[in-house]
């Protein structure tokens, strides 16, 4: 059993590496372990303590751990119980990282911003419902970055001993497995059944693509055609032959709205302190979120009719 005295020992080392990596953090968010059996509970103190509005509604807890931001300060919250899957996988220690990180993303990304946009998290604001879509959708965005950005770093200065991305042999064992990971990020995003576009999921597939550092050197040998292919045996592509984002996958209503997320997230990423934002950024970003509803109302509506 991973027991808490672990669990605070790797949070230790991972809040060490992530200040190695991510300017100026300051003092990290309190650290809380709790079993499913009084997690609930836990959360519910500390967001009253803290002057949290992250309420929770569930009568469930199913997330590995979680940042609660409130008036009064932050903390992370850890299922001790959650952990356990980690148990016998040998790279226990680097999923817990990432999982860290990104909940530390979140802290680094609201600590940073410029106006409290962290308003538009759970705010009915009807005026500036844009602005919420948006925010909604960069804040799982910027958090999974940041974990991918200091994963990055990590793994080529830290253990630059056995990082060798140069040897990889881009063969369809090792690239295809990135692909389903995608789409599986744009099945999820669009689920047939729901009614509006799943954002956390959306940002998933788009952190993934612009800052996940296997799927970075997937997608520039597929545009230098250095990947592999069957084709009566092995074959190398030709460059552009194979579209590694998948967003030409995608239904094809949304391919128009997915390339243009891509084209604003790739500019801001390109940026040195790629966690800032400004609201009229986050109101682009937002309506790119609620034409894809829209469209996918349109979709609902189409099946609806022909189910009559």
């Amino acid at each position: 059993m991973i027991t808490q005295k672990q669990i605070l020992e790797w949070v230790d080392s991972a809040a060490e590496i992530f200040k190695q990596f991510m300017p100026d953090v300051g003092k990290v968010p309190e650290t809380h372990i709790a079993t499913d059996r009084i997690i609930l509970k836990a959360r519910a103190e500390l967001v009253k303590r803290l002057k949290s509005h992250q309420e929770n509604t569930s009568e469930e807890y199913s997330s590995i751990m979680e940042m609660i931001h409130g008036e009064l300060g932050d903390a992370i919250l850890i299922s001790q119980t959650r952990l356990q899957e980690l148990e016998t996988n040998n790279l226990a220690f680097h999923y817990f990282c990432l999982f860290y990180w990104h909940e530390m993303g979140h802290y680094y990304a609201i600590k940073n911003e410029k106006t409290n946009m962290h308003r538009f998290f759970d705010q009915e604001l009807k005026p500036e419902s844009v602005k919420q879509e948006g925010y909604w959708f960069w804040a799982e965005f910027i958090a999974q970055s940041i974990a991918y950005r200091v994963d990055e770093l990590n793994c080529s200065i830290n253990n630059a001993a056995c990082y060798h991305p140069e040897q990889i042999v881009w063969d369809p064992d090792v690239w295809g497995p990135i692909t389903e990971r995608l789409l599986n990020y744009l099945e999820m995003a669009f689920f047939y059944y729901g009614y509006t576009v799943d954002e956390a999921s959306l940002a998933m597939f788009f952190s993934t693509i612009l800052m996940d550092d296997l799927t970075k050197r997937y997608i520039v040998a597929a545009e230098k055609g250095d990947l592999l292919i069957y084709d009566n045996g092995l074959r190398k592509t030709e460059p552009g032959e194979v579209e590694p984002t998948c967003i030409s996958d995608a239904v094809e209503i949304f391919q128009d709205t997915l390339w243009k997320m891509h084209e604003i997230l790739m500019a801001q990423m390109k940026k040195e302190d790629f966690w800032i934002i400004d609201e009229d950024w986050l109101e682009r970003i937002g309506q790119c979120v609620v034409d894809l509803n829209s469209k996918k109302s349109v979709l609902l509506s189409k099946r609806n009719t022909e189910e009559i």
